[in-house]
């Protein structure tokens, strides 16, 4: 999305913003891969109220392509705020672009297992593959396949394709073209086609898969819609941990997927600790080193986006030390 995820982007559109700096509270959501846990904070939010509590309306949840499209459209001004691929944000600020990022979203790597096909028996791990598919440029996936083989000590020559998304992805795995590729979990509950080649979780803890983003000039004259959704996210993630059985009958009813399942799906995303408002530093810490892997270089810099002043206070704000 993204993180690629597969990346998991998730993207508020703004379908009210007031261009001489009144608040803009009323959005839709544009979600990469909407059929995926990347969703379900955003579910519970407006079922539960969360935003609308705060003065923000939360419209339909659009599906949306991962990698560094939903920056773009931001950019563009088609959109204030975006949760985004947090790799896609690294990427556009060493192209000198201007963000703000006022908040965390997805903070491990649930979701994000590259599977091979259960008929073939010549992948069985990290050190079998040699053709290794990824969502799109800028994506969470993209950096992933080249962290995930550094950290497992692989040394075997890899190529990378780029499928153009989740479903592509699949389908190149299903056709033989491509020895893994990431599987979410909404497909997976359906199928025994796929087999987990490498799980992400087991080489990396923690991992910032998505921020919630914007401009500076947004957040200075939006402040308070800002705050409000950040708040709104937080009060989902903790009304998931506490009733995540809630929040697996909305995912269910949203995607179409067996109750159980969903159970399944939210029950593993809350013990991976997969949702946080904050800031986590060990999340972010090692996804700008996947990047830095990534791109070939050291001279990346990040600590300038961030700004906790939209954070609720009882959430973390915690940077790497590089940041202090």
């Amino acid at each position: 999305m993204a993180a690629g995820a597969l990346v998991a982007s998730l993207a508020l559109s703004a379908c009210s913003a007031d261009g001489d700096g009144g608040d803009a509270t009323s959005f839709d959501i544009a979600v990469s891969n909407a059929t995926e846990p990347y969703s379900i904070p955003w579910l519970v939010g407006k079922d539960q109220g969360f935003f609308e509590d705060r003065g923000v309306t939360i419209g339909d949840i659009v599906p949306s392509k991962g990698g560094g499209t939903t920056v773009r459209n931001m950019l563009s001004g088609d959109l204030p705020i975006a949760d985004v691929g947090f790799t896609s944000v690294l990427e556009t600020q060493g192209s000198g672009a201007d963000l703000t990022v006022v908040g965390g979203a997805t903070q491990s790597v649930y979701g994000l297992d590259f599977y091979s096909l259960s008929s073939n028996a010549d992948i069985e791990g990290i050190n079998d593959i040699s053709r290794w598919a990824y969502t799109n440029p800028q994506s969470v996936t993209q950096a992933l396949t080249f962290i995930l083989p550094q950290v497992a000590g692989a040394t075997q020559p890899i190529e990378r394709v780029s499928s153009g998304g989740v479903g592509e992805g699949v389908a190149l795995l299903e056709a033989g073209d491509v020895d893994v590729a990431v599987v979410p979990p909404s497909v997976v509950a359906k199928t025994d086609k796929f087999r987990v080649a490498v799980s992400s979780a087991d080489y990396l803890e923690k991992f910032q898969q998505s921020v919630i983003t914007t401009t500076p000039e947004f957040a200075g004259d939006n402040p308070d819609t800002v705050r409000a959704v950040v708040a709104g996210y937080a009060e989902s993630v903790d009304h998931i941990r506490a009733h995540p059985d809630d929040a697996a009958q909305l995912y269910a009813d949203y995607i179409g997927i067996d109750l159980e399942a969903a159970k399944t799906i939210v029950g593993k995303a809350v013990q991976y600790d997969n949702w946080g408002a904050g800031f986590n530093a060990d999340a972010i810490e090692q996804a700008v080193e996947a990047q830095r892997v990534a791109m070939d270089t050291d001279d990346l810099e990040f600590c300038n986006l961030f700004h906790d002043d939209f954070l609720p206070d009882d959430v973390s704000d915690t940077l790497p030390d590089e940041c202090k």
